[in-house]
């Protein structure tokens, strides 16, 4: 037994003994049974310390302090909100500058909360980081650092894994191995080697104790859920960690994720554009994932991104092109693609920028007939056909279409003001925002009635619609999205030249709509000119195709 054992052994029950000595000390009033039944109470958890440090290596015990931290933050959050805003209002000339010190704190608390638990609250802080359209810039600014600085453990950690799963350490494994990680995400860190055959390669380590607190973790996320539920009773998304868990824990088996990886590179292969790195299968296992080393930037950096000279408008094409090819036409769809996980380099053979994937562990898969009304559903929207919309909606067993379609498009059905805008406008943001926050039971009720994998979908296009936002929104998302979709067609249950009609009438349609516009717009500047313009207080919001 090391002596590290015997130490946490020491530290727990020295903590209970410091605590039983202060509660007791100076009261000579206790009485005989009280002081056994303390002593009892004292011995009986010190004996299940010891019980779980000598078996489970003090993984319950672990995970209770998880939990507790867990609860203790989300209560110290709502009470300073509580208490720092009380009184106030949005006139208040205060409001502004409290509420976003509140913002502030109550991130930074998420932050050191997440980095401590790890694991699946890393995960969690990541989304809510996807959310830059909808929550306050505090929390998307702090606990964007999640996307890359994350849990990391001493190198003895790394080294009796590899002696529990290859029998040799790392460094007789590989040629050369570098214990400093170079990236740290949710459930691994990223290692720097050089095989024996001299390829640098990326070895991604898995946690050594992942597995064990998984299910705690899970446990206690899914019952923090349900407790805010009961506090808000149209909060609860408690079902989908429900339904997707054994999606979860399909991403502590590597091994899947390097056939993920395969599968992706096989079904993008046509887009020269994107590259996924390739597996190493000598040295991968259910917790060790190798692959070749990748020398680019992430492609939220722009300092990084100026450097190899990348266009940022054919960048997001790229981007947009290559998920809208997997949610519209191979239904195999990366649902975890945050600019951690994207990285941009120039390509070795035509020396433009490439995107390169990472990060294979979680996908969705979506059947043919669930892609081909997708396909549809998205061209109508973009059309506004809102009876073809309501009519593949139904297919998808979604009775509110315009609901789900701003589930989609994360942005309104409608939007106000120029139609050659692409960045939402302040009118859209705050719409959107307050649909989050005001019709939450029609959100989840859509979001409860479609198909469980378009979940992933939902994650893919939130992030990807992230990145876009942070690059300024330079290109339309949303038609080029739709063009993908109307091509996929003819991959799915079309023939050739139906999907050339649809195509050339979706571009006539929108040419259409785009001519009235700004004949309408040419109009009324004309008669403002000349003195004879109308009363057009109903005409700003003026809605125009998405």
């Amino acid at each position: 037994m090391n002596g590290s054992f015997f130490a946490r052994i020491r530290y727990f029950m020295g903590l209970g003994c410091r605590k039983r000595n202060l509660s007791t000390r100076n009261t000579p009033t206790t009485t005989g049974a009280t002081r056994f039944f303390l002593g009892a109470a004292g011995g009986l958890l010190s004996g299940c310390v010891v019980y779980d440090g000598f078996y489970n290596d003090f993984e319950n015990v672990e995970s209770a302090h998880r939990f507790v931290r867990s609860l203790s933050i989300g209560i110290s959050i709502s009470l300073d909100y509580a208490w720092s805003l009380r009184g106030l209002n949005d006139d208040d000339p205060r409001h502004s500058e409290l509420i976003s010190e509140v913002h502030q704190r109550s991130a930074d608390k998420l932050l050191r909360g997440c980095l401590a638990n790890g694991g699946l609250y890393i995960k969690m802080g990541q989304g809510v980081a996807a959310l830059n359209h909808i929550i306050p810039k505090e929390y998307v600014h702090t606990l964007r650092k999640l996307e890359d600085r994350c849990l990391t453990r001493k190198p003895d950690e790394v080294r009796k894994l590899f002696e529990e799963d290859f029998s040799r350490p790392p460094d007789e494994v590989f040629a050369e191995f570098h214990y400093e990680p170079i990236a740290a995400a949710s459930l691994a860190q990223v290692f720097r080697a050089m095989t024996k055959e001299g390829k640098q390669v990326a070895v991604k380590v898995q946690y050594a104790d992942l597995r064990k607190r998984f299910e705690g973790d899970l446990r206690t996320i899914l019952f923090l859920q349900d407790l805010i539920a009961v506090l808000h009773k149209n909060y609860n998304f408690g079902w989908i960690a429900r339904d997707l868990q054994d999606n979860l824990r399909e991403e502590l088996d590597f091994i899947h994720e390097g056939k993920n990886a395969e599968r992706c590179a096989e079904d993008l292969k046509k887009h020269d554009y994107v590259y996924i790195p390739k597996v190493l299968w000598e040295y991968t296992n259910e917790r060790v994932l190798t692959t070749e080393f990748i020398d680019g930037c992430k492609i939220s950096d722009r300092d990084g991104l100026r450097k190899i000279n990348a266009n940022m408008s054919k960048l997001d094409r790229s981007l947009f092109h290559a998920f809208a090819d997997q949610i519209f036409r191979t239904g195999f769809v990366h649902a975890d693609p945050h600019p951690g996980n994207i990285f941009v380099r120039r390509d070795p053979c035509s020396g433009r920028p490439q995107l390169v994937l990472l990060d294979h562990g979680l996908y969705g898969g979506l059947s043919k007939e669930i892609c081909a009304n997708l396909c549809h559903f998205w061209e109508a929207t973009v059309l506004k056909d809102y009876k073809s919309m309501e009519k593949y909606a139904r297919a998808l067993n979604v009775e509110d279409y315009r609901t789900f379609a701003e589930i989609l498009l994360q942005r309104p059905l409608e939007l106000k003001g120029s139609n050659m805008s692409i960045r939402l406008s302040e009118a859209d943001l705050a719409y959107m925002t307050k649909q989050a926050k005001e019709h939450f039971d029609r959100v989840m009720i859509t979001l409860k009635s479609m198909p469980r994998n378009l979940i992933f979908v939902l994650r893919n296009l939130n992030t990807i619609r992230s990145i876009a936002f942070d690059h300024g929104d330079v290109v339309d998302r949303v038609k080029i999205m739709a063009r993908c979709a109307i091509t996929s067609l003819r991959h799915i249950n079309q023939s050739f030249f139906h999907t050339l009609f649809r195509r050339i009438n979706f571009e006539y349609q929108l040419w259409k709509s785009s001519f009235l516009y700004w004949f309408v717009s040419s109009y009324l500047r004309l008669l403002t000119r000349v003195g004879r313009a109308p009363d057009t207080s109903h005409l700003l919001e003026v809605h125009v195709e998405v």
